[in-house]
């Protein structure tokens, strides 16, 4: 049977300002690194592509092809996320990052969608209804990125732009956050006590590249991510495997910003021995 790709690509420009009290998050190119995501899906031969952009980024959206995809794939197949936005910290009210990770920092990390910030308690959660043996592979070019399916560091002073070169940082601003957890704090924390799945309870292979690490800042200038400008820079190369890809994209970076590769679940089969965005698993290979 032919694996399945299944790619859902998530990019925001803006957010609803009436769900972050006043703050649209204005950015420039998170749309343009959803069409190079998606040309890389489109070559790599996924089957099932799904771009969502920006108001079509809503929580409810992601979810629900979240959960399709949790349906559709079997051992084998592979998931393809992406997402290019505004990343974002909140009050870890259930205590999972320490209960599940020695974290003391008392934040979970977010992803800022149009409606919500999506907490990575729901990542946890969404890939825990994976079947063993699917591949999910995530990258994510936004501040905070480096293990947004894990713990994060809060970062607490960022300027938002630099008008001297046009670059601006994926962060949303901590007095934002503040703003509309404090809002809507019945809803995050109502959301968080659902939610108790940990990466112990992942049968599927996750495999995440991130942008930066937990305490810098992801950056855009002109039309890209810097990190999706270099991604789709070296994947011109001859590339082998994801470490190969890491090693590639690590190499030349910026000096104030350090792309991230974090790993974990069902390691039966060596993901990160295979060419990257490959359809088709590395069968047999154990780690």
């Amino acid at each position: 049977m032919t694996p399945q790709g299944y790619a859902l690509h998530i990019g925001l420009n803006a957010v609803n300002p009436d769900n972050y009290e006043g703050w649209n998050g204005e950015l420039f190119a998170c749309e343009n690194d959803v069409a190079v995501y998606k040309a890389i899906a489109e070559k790599a031969g996924f089957q099932s592509i799904y771009p969502l952009l920006t108001k079509a980024a809503t929580s409810q959206n992601v979810l629900q092809h979240l959960q399709d995809a949790a349906s559709l794939l079997q051992a084998g197949d592979i998931l393809l996320l992406t997402y290019s936005g505004h990343g974002g910290s909140i009050i870890d009210a259930n205590q999972d990052e320490t209960n599940n990770f020695g974290s003391m920092d008392g934040f979970d990390e977010t992803w800022c969608l149009y409606d919500r910030q999506l907490i990575d308690d729901e990542l946890f959660d969404c890939f825990s209804k994976f079947k063993a043996g699917v591949r999910i592979l995530i990258f994510s070019d936004s501040c905070h990125s480096g293990s947004v399916s894990r713990n994060p560091v809060a970062i607490t002073n960022a300027s938002s732009t630099d008008p001297a070169n046009y670059t601006r940082a994926r962060v949303a601003p901590l007095n934002v956050l503040m703003r509309t957890y404090n809002k809507h704090k019945s809803e995050y924390d109502g959301i968080q006590a659902q939610l108790k799945s940990g990466k112990d309870d992942i049968a599927a292979y996750v495999v995440q590249f991130g942008a930066c690490q937990d305490d810098e800042l992801a950056m855009e200038v002109w039309g890209n991510g810097m990190f999706t400008a270099k991604l789709q820079e070296v994947m011109k190369e001859e590339i082998n495997s994801y470490n190969d890809l890491f090693i590639a994209i690590k190499r030349g970076f910026a000096a104030n910003q350090h792309p991230n590769l974090y790993h974990y679940g069902d390691k039966t089969h060596d993901f990160l021995a295979q060419a990257p965005f490959s359809v088709q698993p590395l069968a047999g290979v154990k780690e």
